[in-house]
């Protein structure tokens, strides 16, 4: 198959097409060309632009069989960022895949986009804006085979947001928060995942969730993570009052800080859960990972490459 990948120098974008390049031709889609090659070598073709750039993106989509959106914005200190990117980014990737009739694709979206469990819609500007992400796609592909994945939280090679709490752990100290409970998906089971969609043909659209099929509050997770560092640490309660004061002292650093305002939101929800049956009954998907198992391969990986 000939597959164009968005967002291919980020962390789930870099796995997904390491994983595909050897069975498929893949293209990618990326502002820094220079990134991508020392990613990819020559194992990929390269297109210059971003999301925003539509002939950039018209030039990349000639005669590809699938897209895979990954392409999108964590976190920003401005919401308009969030919505140009993860909004009007995927309504010009929309359009062109339409313009190009392609017929099988998969966005990569968010359980923000669904919202806490207790609430079932969105707590937060970043889940508002890929949740309005989603509607752009399925407005011009209702009925082209699109597949929507929303992953929970995502750790493992090359991930730069939960490496900051590993480097925590090996300093013996993590943050934790009362009665918050989460799913996570490790990066091999959720490129396992988007391999498995590939393959899937809906009928029109189908909205798909994915995790390792666990619950964990967050002191399990310290836990888990102070044991793949092989550390006894200390568990410091974190809650939403001093993160507030983390994201107001810290806004000068604008998106590297560790809090926005509007994660706070996210942090103040309680139920980050989902589930798998969905797309398990669609595609035999069953985890290899949980949470101890994927720490563990996670640090070696930091400790190979000499992030740690």
């Amino acid at each position: 198959m000939n597959i164009l990948v968005t967002g291919a120098t980020g962390f789930v974008g870099i796995n997904v097409v390491n994983a595909l390049y050897k069975e498929h031709n893949v293209s990618v889609l990326a502002r820094n060309t220079k990134k991508a090659e020392n990613y990819f070598q020559d194992s990929v073709k390269i297109y210059k632009g971003d999301i925003l750039d539509i002939r950039a993106i018209d030039s990349a989509m000639c005669d590809k069989d699938v897209l895979i959106h990954i392409a999108g914005l964590i976190k920003s200190f401005d919401a308009e960022n969030l919505y140009l990117i993860n909004r009007i980014g995927s309504r010009n990737v929309s359009e062109v895949a339409a313009k190009h009739k392609i017929k099988n694709i998969i966005t990569i979206s968010s359980l923000a986009a669904r919202g806490p469990l207790e609430t079932k819609f969105p707590v937060s500007h970043y889940g508002y804006s890929k949740l309005t992400g989603e509607y752009e796609f399925l407005k011009n592909h209702f009925a082209n085979n699109l597949k929507i994945l929303r992953p929970p939280i995502i750790y493992g090679y090359y991930e730069k947001e939960l490496f900051t709490l590993f480097k925590m752990a090996k300093l013996g100290i993590l943050p934790t928060i009362k009665d918050k409970l989460f799913s996570f998906i490790f990066i091999e089971d959720l490129v396992d995942a988007i391999k498995r969609l590939i393959d899937l043909n809906v009928n029109y659209s189908k909205t798909y969730y994915v995790s390792d099929g666990n619950v964990y509050s967050w002191s399990s997770v310290a836990d888990s993570m102070f044991e793949s560092v092989g550390k006894k640490g200390v568990k410091l309660r974190l809650n939403p009052i001093f993160a507030n004061i983390i994201a107001y002292s810290t806004y000068w650093m604008k998106d590297k800080a560790p809090f926005t305002l509007d994660k706070i939101n996210e942090i103040k929800a309680d139920r980050w859960i989902c589930d798998y049956e969905g797309l398990k009954n669609d595609t035999g998907f069953i985890p290899k990972y949980n949470l101890k198992k994927g720490f563990k391969e996670t640090y070696e990986w930091y400790r190979k490459n000499r992030w740690l």
